[in-house]
């Protein structure tokens, strides 16, 4: 199990996250990934996608947690969460400096939270 990152409040479970573009073998580096089962879409920092030179492939409306709503663009990322690759995972970018890991990468995986100990298990289905 690995502990949930104090440094929120409340303490929320954060994977080590590597963006790649999906062509070239260009890479974000380690980033922080906090876990978020109530978001449809996986969301990446801004600055990644300039960084990867990610061609943006379309534009979808979301909308955030506090119910706004905004146009974002759409790009395709490989991904790796806790040493588990993914391919071609479609996500949105923003103004941030974490990933939010969305359901499109959670469903991949068999999630256990445990709050109580603030520690938490990714398995691959």
């Amino acid at each position: 199990m690995r502990a949930y990152d104090r440094n929120f409040d409340p303490p929320a479970p954060i994977a080590e996250v590597v963006l790649g573009h999906p062509i070239s073998s260009a890479n974000s580096g380690v980033l922080q990934g906090k876990l978020d089962s109530g978001a449809d879409l996986t969301v990446i920092p801004l600055d990644v996608v300039s960084q990867l030179s990610l061609r943006q492939r379309s534009a979808i409306w979301t909308r955030g947690y506090e119910g706004s709503f905004s146009q974002r663009h759409v790009s395709y990322v490989n991904l790796t969460i806790e040493g588990y690759h993914l391919s071609l995972v479609r996500c949105v970018a923003t103004e941030r400096t974490t990933v939010l890991v969305g359901r499109n990468v959670l469903n991949r995986f068999v999630v256990t939270l445990d709050g109580k100990k603030l520690a938490f298990q990714m398995k691959p289905i």
